[in-house]
């Protein structure tokens, strides 16, 4: 799982490149009004320091588009990423 080329806009979009992320990113259909009821992305992200963190996120009934969606779920990931990454220093 690490080494999944898909969706690297979501967990790892916002997080340093040689970060490894374990990842299974998942999207449903997009209805006739334009609702995506499902993007998501659950994984486990490896500090500088070796210590791990897990997270899943999931956007859910969105009339976004997909790069839109997957933004959000790279900006909550390094939002999770900093708080780590300063509560190990």
């Amino acid at each position: 799982m690490a080494e999944t080329p898909t969706k690297p806009n979501r967990i790892k979009g916002m997080l340093p490149s040689s970060t490894i992320v374990a990842h299974k990113p998942g999207t449903s259909s997009t209805n006739s009004q334009g609702i995506t009821a499902a993007t998501n992305d659950i994984g486990i992200v490896r500090l500088p320091n070796g210590k791990h963190f897990a997270i899943v996120v999931f956007v859910a009934d969105s009339p976004e588009k997909e790069p839109v969606r997957e933004g959000l779920i790279a900006q909550i990931s390094k939002t999770a990423w900093d708080y780590y990454l300063n509560k190990a220093n």
